[in-house]
Order: C-alpha cells, then sequence, then structure tokens
C-alpha cells in the first residue's frame, strides 16, 4: 500500500504536493489573486505590456499571448485596442485555465481560446506576443524553438515581450535575492508554512534562467534588439524587436 499524498497549504487556498505544482487541480478559480499577491509588480507589468503594445498592434493586427492562464492580460489588451479587425489568441496548455479563460472572453468575438502546447501547434502571422512568466515552466530544451517559431511568425518590427523569474548570475546574488523575496511574501500576507510549501512544490518545475541566458535566448531566436523594461529583484521583463 502506498502512502497518501499529503498536500500542503501554499497560500489562497491552494493545496499542493512536494514537487508537483500544477495549474490544474483548482488552481485556476484561485490564480489571480494568489500570482497578484506573489509576483511583484504583477499588475503594473500588465499596464506596462499594454502600454508598449501600442507600437506594434494595428487595426487588423493578430495578437498572441502564450501561456495566458485565465486571460487576464488578454483582456487588457483586447479592451486598449478594440478595432473590430484585430483578433487575439490565448493560448495555455491547461485544460481549467483555458476553460476558464474562453468564459471570461466569451462576449468579444475576437478572442479565440485555445487549449493546446504551443511547443507544437505552429503559429499564423502576428504583430505582437506576450509571454508572461510562461517560459520558466517549459523544459530548457525546447524553450529556444519555441521563441524561433514566434520569431518566425512576427514581421520585422514585430515585438516579444517576456517576463520571468530570473535566476542570480552568482551564489552571493542568488542568496541575496532569494532572501528579499521571503521577506516580501511574509510582508503579503504569507506564513513561513505556506512559502516553504510553494518552494518545494515548485522543486523541478520552475526552473529560471539568468537574465542574461534569457537575453542569449531571445537574441538566438532572430530577435535584433532586446532589453529590460521592468526588474523587481528576481523577477524581469524583456522587450524583444525582430
Amino acid at each position: 500500500m502506498t502512502d497518501p499524498v499529503l498536500l500542503t497549504p501554499v497560500g489562497d487556498g491552494i493545496m499542493a504536493d512536494d514537487a508537483r505544482w500544477t495549474f490544474g487541480d483548482g488552481v485556476a478559480e484561485h490564480f489571480d489573486g494568489h500570482v497578484s499577491k506573489s509576483i511583484p509588480l504583477y499588475q503594473e507589468g500588465h499596464d506596462l505590456v499594454a502600454q508598449l503594445s501600442d507600437f506594434f498592434v494595428r487595426p487588423t493586427s493578430r495578437v498572441y499571448e502564450i501561456g495566458c492562464s485565465t486571460a487576464t492580460l488578454t483582456l487588457a489588451l483586447a479592451r486598449r485596442h478594440r478595432d473590430p479587425g484585430i483578433r487575439f489568441v490565448a493560448v495555455d496548455i491547461e485544460p481549467a485555465m483555458a476553460e476558464v479563460a474562453r468564459q471570461r472572453c466569451g462576449t468579444d468575438t475576437r478572442i479565440a481560446v485555445l487549449q493546446a502546447d504551443a511547443c507544437t501547434m505552429g503559429f499564423d502571422r502576428m504583430e505582437f506576443v506576450a509571454l508572461y512568466y510562461t517560459l520558466q515552466f517549459m523544459p530548457q530544451d525546447r524553450r529556444q524553438d519555441l521563441l524561433r517559431q514566434l520569431c518566425a511568425a512576427l514581421p520585422k518590427g514585430g515585438g516579444l515581450v517576456l517576463f520571468e523569474k530570473v535566476r542570480s548570475p552568482t551564489p552571493v546574488l542568488q542568496d541575496l535575492m532569494q532572501q528579499t523575496y521571503v521577506e516580501y511574501k511574509m510582508g503579503r500576507g504569507y506564513s513561513p508554512h505556506e512559502i516553504i510549501g510553494k518552494s518545494r512544490s515548485l522543486k523541478g518545475v520552475l526552473d529560471p534562467l539568468t537574465s542574461e541566458k534569457n537575453t542569449e535566448l531571445l537574441r538566438a531566436a532572430g530577435f535584433s534588439q532586446v532589453m529590460t523594461i521592468q526588474k523587481y529583484v528576481c523577477f524581469e521583463g524583456f522587450l524583444a524587436i525582430k
């Protein structure tokens, strides 16, 4: 007989097992509240992506969000760009997330929500694409190919925004960043037990890269210009232009 799985609370009504974090199992209904508390400048990052999209989205553009979760960012982009000819494609591999996203986007016929693996689906031409804390959950050997596919679907001058948790390039700085982030979460109301539980659940699931490595991946994918657009300790946003 195997021992029963003992789930640990990780905050906001979410339970998780060691090294088994998933975006299914009831996470979708708590996701927006949890992630906005857990990630510094989360809403501000959405606002920044929406503002930057003005430079790329035209009346007949196609806009993608890869790893859309509940489609909060996709909806923000759709509210900002109201032209009837724009098409928004929100993609998530998790069925429960895609279902919540469909329910939320149901009244806007310009938005298509796809439950699919972005690494294998193929892309139509697009002018703008967002990956908001998504790439860090993909196996490293698939990230470069996905970025190449997205770059190939963009025209010259098209834009991609990538937000990721990042590692520090040195052990000392990594320790500093990790301790600072723990204190941030405690200040947001999470208990030490919940913080440790979330960290343990993400073992082998969340695999961040350094800022330098993310920049290398974007350039290797074919983007000619890459810059940091937002930074808070171990959380960073990049803008890449083809």
